[in-house]
């Protein structure tokens, strides 16, 4: 009954695994066939949507503004599917936003060598593959605050060169059978909080792109800035947004006179 979060610094080894993974365990997929659910709610391009899982934006604002407001919504449609359990998730960067759900068994997938390399030379290929890890490394570092490349981050590492990819699924589902992976109730409250958390975000995002957001047992905790004149009006404003919403019973809004560091997708 447990969450499975693939993330692969090969495309294509990460999408066999995952379909692999899935059938074994009767597991429903969850990848970026999602963004057409993300596209038509939240009426952002498909092509904006890859773009910002894959790319760092440009240093203008306008770029890194869009980029975060992609990932906001795209955590936010991804946390939601995640809460109907027995699936295999990848592409979507969950694993870099599901942090402290014990359910959630996170993979990394080191393909082998020559996987990478395809036709290219060597040292072409070496290159290639270490501007890859770097970009990758970049983008989840600015975005979420986090190295994806570092294994550290998993609960479990496999690397190909001498495992073949029979023998990965059978390692990955033989853990996700693990009793510590098992759904329990502190794990299911973590992920329903961090779900209600980034589905405020989301909600609140065209008029409030720089909250900061935190859920816990339906109490929702935003922060914003905004001019302490203002503070009394900007707090009924959100509230007036946010109690509506499911799942939300309290809402405390705190509005500073001061900017915050770069937001991060997910608040922690």
């Amino acid at each position: 009954m447990s969450i499975i979060i693939l993330s692969s610094d090969s495309v294509e080894m990460e999408k066999e695994i995952a379909q692999k993974t899935g059938s074994a365990l009767g597991y429903d997929l969850l990848d970026r066939r999602l963004l057409s659910v993300v596209e038509s709610r939240y009426e952002i391009p498909l092509d904006k949507l890859e773009w910002a899982l894959e790319e760092l934006a440009s240093s203008r604002r306008q770029s890194v503004d869009l980029q975060r407001q992609a990932l906001a919504y795209i955590q936010a449609t991804t946390l939601e599917e995640l809460l109907k359990d027995n699936l295999v998730c990848h592409g979507l960067g969950a694993h870099l936003y599901v942090l402290g759900v014990s359910h959630a068994l996170r993979v990394r997938i080191l393909a082998a060598p020559e996987e990478l390399m395809e036709d290219m030379s060597t040292k072409k290929a070496r290159d290639r593959v270490d501007r890859r890890r770097k970009l990758r490394q970049n983008w989840s570092l600015a975005l979420y605050g986090l190295d994806e490349t570092d294994p550290s981050q998993y609960d479990l590492v496999i690397s190909l060169s001498q495992i073949d990819t029979e023998e990965a699924v059978k390692i990955i589902t033989q853990t996700a059978g693990y009793r510590r992976f098992a759904p329990m109730t502190y794990s299911i409250n973590c992920l329903r909080d961090a779900e209600l958390a980034s589905r405020v975000r989301a909600r609140l995002w065209e008029q409030f792109p720089n909250v900061k957001v935190r859920a816990k047992g339906g109490t929702v905790v935003v922060e914003t800035k905004g001019a302490l004149r203002n503070k009394m009006k900007t707090a009924a404003t959100i509230k007036e947004v946010v109690q509506p919403m499911e799942g939300v019973d309290y809402v405390e809004v705190h509005v500073m006179n001061k900017l915050f560091k770069k937001a991060l997708p997910l608040s922690r």
